[in-house]
């Protein structure tokens, strides 16, 4: 019952934290409207999503925290997928960047469309750069999970057909 309660107080102060990001972003859309300056606007956009992805695993991070079931980083989970979200993120942001003649890569254009024609890429790789973020940290737990599966993996190997 404590764990409910827990995981409900941080549900409200998830929601409302939302509900104060989805005000701030209506102010700073009208603000972008009216001075004709969308960074920082744009800006929000691509850091707000990275802040709900991070509060989205902290509960569950505190807890292993505080049973102290951490024990280091899982850097392929990181690389993997983390890394991606980051550049899709920077990539949406960078022309609105201040630097004068920004060499493009090549394969920037076609996702140029799909960058900006919305804010769902930013949405989506926000929240999975902030949630894989808090992710990467390895629990005991998941060690152990994976040492047994790799145990069950080589018992399987070994053991007669039929």
């Amino acid at each position: 019952m404590k764990r409910f309660f827990y995981y409900f107080a941080w549900s409200i102060a998830i929601a409302l934290i939302v509900y104060a990001g989805l005000e701030l972003q209506q102010l700073l859309d009208e603000k972008a409207a009216t001075e004709f300056e969308p960074r920082p606007l744009w800006i929000y956009v691509v850091i707000f999503p990275i802040i709900i992805g991070l509060l989205l695993r902290t509960p569950k991070f505190m807890l292993e925290r505080k049973e102290s079931r951490i024990g280091g980083f899982d850097w392929s989970k990181f690389l993997a997928i983390s890394i991606p979200a980051f550049i899709v993120i920077v990539l949406s942001i960078l022309p609105l960047m201040p630097i004068e003649n920004i060499p493009y890569p090549d394969f920037y254009e076609p996702f140029n469309l799909i960058l900006f024609d919305g804010t769902t890429a930013q949405t989506i790789a926000g929240l999975v750069f902030g949630y894989t973020l808090l992710d990467s940290f390895k629990s005991e737990e998941r060690r152990f999970q994976e040492s047994t599966s790799d145990l069950f993996n080589a018992v399987m190997k070994f053991t007669p057909k039929g």
